[in-house]
């Protein structure tokens, strides 16, 4: 999930710490009780729990109170730290984190997608959950039979490691389109909606453009990212990234070749942004210069509007195709590291994550995601701008995206080789031969 996710905890009385976490690879600790930093804290038993979260500031305070209810309730203090970074890529989030553990800071959990699950199981870093899973069999019974079986399945074939489980999915997300209605409306374009082409795409984002300071489609910055930027375009021209087992890379095929060269064209056109550099699709969304950008639920939490401001001027519609619907989707979890003396502790903080009362009110601030709950999802989806319902029909086109044998580095291979296409460094067959050859080099490597 790239994204997967953006929240913000940073101290209250800590300002300073709240901009050095969005500008670069801060980790900034904060405390439910405390304003000292998560470093500082350490745990001699099942009391305090020290997690950490891909974060800035928008919804630090909300929560930090979403978090005293845990304790509350449990008697659990949580210290929370950003593992944020300037890239603000999953690669990068995984870096921290692996750094942090290597270097031996205290950490009982992080918020991990499916693009990093096996590169920390299967580098014996996690506890299996399956003991504890047992234990409270009734309410993981009930809780697994909330969720979409079809993304359940897939998650379960492509995530469970040597048949143990290791993370216990609390949210998900489907990649969307972002759009702004009165740009559309401005230029007489017909509202996206389900079935809109890559054609009635390209005729927006081009018209939209034509305005000076102004884009149609934006690309993520500072670097694309292969669950943003690569494979809702590829999976929509029904093409692969990765064969269905996800153990080899197969971009070298017409479809995906086609698709890079469409986005390219985005470019050539000046209907979307140079890749690289600093453009903010969020803020100049908020600004009512750019039609669309790719996401799922997180932008709702990047935006720096009010939420009855975004639900006004902005909304989601599915991805447009061209052969095909599809969509990537990634889940997210709070795994056990081994490392944890507060396995008991930890456990209730996971089934709290997933309980019906949190899915129901609070997992969209916490995570920028969807309630894995399907009991839960269709009332979030109501309190957020119209067509986030599109993230739950989405579900069954959707392609399960989850981490591969040396995974950070393939996918930073993904998202560099898709930059070059898009600046004309390498032609589109070019670069998706270069991505199959040397991500399929990358997973032999041990790390």
């Amino acid at each position: 999930m790239n994204a997967l996710s953006r929240r913000r905890f940073l101290s209250a009385s800590a300002k300073t710490a709240a901009a050095a976490a969005i500008a670069g690879p801060v980790i900034a600790g904060c405390s439910t009780s405390s304003s000292s930093g998560a470093s500082s804290v350490t745990s001699k038993g099942d009391d305090v729990l020290t997690l950490g979260f891909p974060g800035t500031p928008k919804t630090f305070t909300s929560t930090q109170k979403l978090l005293s209810k845990f304790t509350k309730q449990t008697g659990i203090t949580v210290n929370f730290f950003t593992t944020n970074t300037s890239s603000n890529t999953w690669v990068s989030v995984f870096q921290e984190i692996s750094t942090r553990l290597a270097g031996g800071q205290p950490m009982d959990s992080a918020n991990i997608a499916t693009e990093g699950m096996l590169l920390f199981a299967k580098q014996g870093l996690l506890e299996p959950l399956d003991d504890y899973i047992a234990k409270d069999q009734a309410f993981m019974t009930s809780f697994y039979n909330d969720i979409d079986q079809q993304m359940l399945a897939a998650f379960r074939q492509l995530d469970n490691v040597d048949g143990k489980t290791y993370f216990v999915p609390y949210v998900y997300n489907v990649m969307s389109m972002w759009y702004n209605p009165s740009l559309f409306k401005a230029h007489n374009l017909p509202a996206p909606a389900p079935g809109w082409t890559w054609d009635d795409f390209e005729r927006a984002a081009t018209t939209i453009a034509s305005a000076p300071n102004r884009y149609g489609y934006a690309i993520s910055t500072p670097v694309p990212g292969p669950f943003i930027d690569v494979y809702p375009w590829v999976l929509t021209n029904g093409g692969q990234i990765m064969n269905t087992a996800q153990t080899q890379c197969v971009s070298d095929n017409a479809a995906a070749i086609e698709a890079a060269a469409f986005v390219r064209n985005l470019v050539v056109k000046q209907a979307a942004n140079p890749p690289g550099g600093t453009y903010n699709q969020f803020t100049a969304m908020a600004a009512g210069n750019l039609g669309m950008f790719g996401g799922g639920v997180w932008p709702n939490n990047s935006i720096p509007l009010t939420q009855s401001q975004i639900n006004s001027q902005v909304a989601i519609a599915p991805w447009p195709k061209h052969g095909a619907d599809g969509t990537p989707v990634g889940l997210a979890a709070f795994p056990m590291f081994k490392s944890t003396a507060n396995k008991k502790a930890l456990w209730e903080f996971i089934k709290f994550s997933v309980s019906p009362d949190f899915q129901a009110a609070d997992v969209g601030i916490f995570s920028g995601g969807m309630p894995i709950r399907k009991s839960s999802a269709t009332t979030y989806a109501a309190t957020l701008p119209p067509g986030t319902d599109n993230f739950i029909s989405e579900l069954p086109n959707s392609t399960m995206i989850v981490g591969v044998p040396n995974g950070s580095a393939v996918e930073n291979q993904m998202s560099t080789v898709w930059e070059q296409i898009l600046t004309g460094a390498v032609s589109p067959a070019a670069g998706m031969k270069a991505m199959q050859d040397s991500c399929n080099q990358l997973m032999t490597q041990k790390v």
